[in-house]
């Protein structure tokens, strides 16, 4: 029975290759409810039920903010560089929690979008301190109305206290 179970994923599968993302998403969740899958365990992890989160809070984010051609990363940049304007990139690298060459190609599309630029720092000729332009602060003012509307929608599917809420997650995310 479980082969038999098993061939017909496939088939599901390989049929789905044929489908844009959303079909092949429709199709996986079809072929799931074909057969049982004992998820208790997976379910009463942290890591799991923090990674299924962030992919739900994402899904909508990007549903609020995609059109404007932004990633989150982007739109984490953009917040910091208002906040802190002549932060430099490695800072804001680490402040963010990404690699150093990784923040790189992220300023560079900002800059291409003439969102954000980069300037010599007078007191170190080696770095760049990153400045939002006028057409950037105009982008991220729209954002943060989104992004409140987004915080909105998922604080009010949670239960309890959301202040409680981020700040026990960000114990998790402290390290030690």
């Amino acid at each position: 029975m479980q082969a038999r179970k098993n061939g017909d994923i496939a088939k599901a599968k390989g049929a789905a290759s044929k489908m844009n993302a959303k079909d092949q998403n429709a199709s996986r969740k079809e072929a799931l409810d074909e057969i049982e899958i004992d998820m208790k365990y997976l379910e009463g992890t942290i890591g799991y039920a923090i990674r299924r989160a962030q992919i739900a809070v994402f899904a909508d984010l990007y549903k609020t903010i995609g059109e404007m051609s932004i990633t989150p990363t982007q739109f984490s940049v953009l917040s910091l560089a208002a906040d802190n304007p002549g932060l430099t990139q490695a800072y804001i690298a680490t402040a963010l929690g990404v690699e150093r060459p990784r923040i790189v190609p992220i300023i560079d599309s900002l800059e291409k979008r003439r969102l954000a630029e980069r300037v010599t720092s007078e007191t170190d000729r080696r770095a760049r301190e990153i400045h939002l332009t006028k057409e950037g602060h105009v982008l991220l003012k729209d954002l943060k109305k989104r992004f409140a509307s987004h915080q909105a929608r998922m604080i009010a599917r949670l239960k309890g206290s959301p202040d409680n809420f981020l700040d026990e997650l960000w114990n998790l995310a402290k390290s030690e």
